[in-house]
């Protein structure tokens, strides 16, 4: 059920080294939405060798993330990021030969469960990454007062730098994390929930339909969310 060594580092390094370059497209760069779920999710799948499972996971997170919408100051979750590890974790995972019987769904929720925790983290790597390219900001502009005007696109690209590292150090640290979980929760699961861990996956999309259809009426948002999952289980 574990990996080996050199394939746990390859991978992890794979995804983490060239996933952080779809990360850019969030804010730092391009902005061609490369970094949606959806498409993260399933790039990070393919880096890891089964888009498939990537593509069952960014579709998941896509609606689990419809009602977290931006607005003025708000630094939302990085979903990019979650996307990208749990692709590529699913994917890793997938490969193994315990693993060939385990129904993908079932195995894409036990991802899930391990990679959405980290989403507070995120947000702080986020924050702390901006908060360190304002500082860039203040001093290009004290380069500039001074004429050197030459030098403002290095500051440009460090910003980008910034975001890259920290996207880069992220997903290495998220992957490492469910990589190591996901074969132990798989080990402790009860046996009478193995029936239904397939179907659970649901519950991440449900909840992103309920929040976003009341956010209109908080109140109503539970119950919602409880209708819906349980319709789901059920059928």
């Amino acid at each position: 059920m574990w990996l080996d060594f050199s394939t746990f580092i390859w991978l992890t390094a794979k995804v983490s080294l060239l996933g952080a370059m779809c990360a850019l497209d969030r804010t730092a760069a391009f902005q061609i939405m490369f970094s949606r779920p959806l498409i993260a999710a399933t790039f990070g799948g393919w880096l890891a060798g089964n888009w498939e499972i990537g593509l069952l996971i960014g579709g998941s997170l896509e609606l689990y993330f419809l009602s977290e919408i931006p607005v003025g100051s708000n630094i939302p979750t990085d979903d990019t990021l979650l996307a990208l590890a749990a692709g590529g974790t699913a994917a890793a995972l997938s490969g193994l030969p315990a693993n060939l019987m385990l129904d993908t769904r079932s195995l894409a929720f036990m991802v899930l469960l391990t990679v959405l925790p980290w989403a507070d983290f995120t947000r702080k790597v986020d924050s702390l990454v901006r908060v360190r390219n304002s500082r860039l900001i203040d001093e290009m502009e004290t380069r500039l007062l001074a004429g050197e005007n030459a030098s403002a696109i290095n500051f440009h690209l460090h910003g980008i730098l910034n975001f890259y590292g920290a996207a880069a150090f992220a997903l290495g640290l998220m992957m490492v994390s469910s990589l190591l979980l996901v074969p132990i929760l798989l080990f402790l699961l009860p046996a009478w929930i193995w029936p239904l861990t397939d179907r659970l996956l649901l519950i991440f999309p449900a909840a992103g339909i309920a929040g976003l259809l009341c956010n209109m009426n908080q109140k109503r948002q539970l119950a919602v969310f409880a209708g819906v999952s349980m319709l789901l289980l059920v059928f």
